[in-house]
């Protein structure tokens, strides 16, 4: 089924109207023709069906016919990933809206290759906003992930500094503890958020080990293959969406 974005404050009355990027991808590009079914969403949890009364490109107004709430996912997820180059930023982005990420923090890390300058991150956060919009209308994710501004990562520590839960990042070295066992240990304890750190291609600094480590981030590993970035972030949500099953 076709989905949409309608925004919550539009949900109130059975007659609403999509905004005019819906609008126009529902009546020319998915030719939708009035009386046709679809599925609707406010990235906030709800979902619902509506019948299509008048296609237009620009203000497609809908009749509501059904309407239900989702729980959040349980636990909540945070996926602190350090930046790779776009396409892979993007691809990965839409997959981690799939598995059910609710926030997503982008990193600049040491040793990244892709550098963000500043007058760019408002761009690129609105171009991985609506990456994220198409992914849970695709999927059928009625969460849509927040999706932070760039940042270093001891400003990413700072902001997961008294937040409950718990943290782990992907590690090489000895003395990590199997991932398996990290979330088995976290299940039982209904632990209410983990947040997950993943490297760049040239994996974290010395420096940033050091501090996600004093920060109590807990280093975890995969195994015995080394993943790409991309495989290594979906590899740990993956991982959680199971230990949770």
């Amino acid at each position: 089924m076709i989905r949409c974005y309608l925004p919550a404050g539009r949900w109130a009355a059975d007659l609403a109207e999509l905004d005019e990027s819906e609008s126009k991808h529902l009546a020319s590009v998915m030719r939708a023709q009035a009386g046709d079914h679809i599925g609707i969403l406010d990235g906030e949890g709800r979902l619902g069906e509506a019948e299509v009364v008048a296609p237009h490109k620009k203000r497609t107004s809908l009749r509501i016919l059904s309407r239900t709430s989702v729980a959040p996912f349980a636990p909540r997820r945070i996926l602190a990933q350090a930046l790779v180059r776009e396409q892979r930023m993007d691809w990965l982005i839409q997959k981690a809206v799939e598995l059910g990420v609710h926030e997503i923090w982008p990193l600049q890390t040491d040793q990244a290759v892709v550098r963000i300058r500043p007058e760019e991150a408002e761009k690129k956060a609105a171009r991985w906003q609506a990456i994220a919009l198409g992914a849970c209308k695709q999927s059928g994710n009625p969460w849509m992930p927040k999706i932070e501004p760039v940042r270093k990562l001891p400003e990413a520590l700072s902001a997961l500094a008294g937040r409950p839960g718990a943290a782990c990042f992907g590690a090489l070295q000895e003395g990590a503890v199997p991932l398996p066992d990290f979330f088995g240990r976290l299940r039982k304890e209904n632990c209410p958020q983990i947040a997950m750190f993943i490297g760049p291609e040239g994996d974290f600094s010395a420096a940033e080990v050091s501090a996600l480590l004093a920060a109590g981030v807990r280093p975890v590993t995969f195994g015995p293959i080394v993943f790409r970035v991309e495989t290594a972030a979906l590899f740990i949500l993956s991982s959680l969406q199971y230990a949770w099953l």
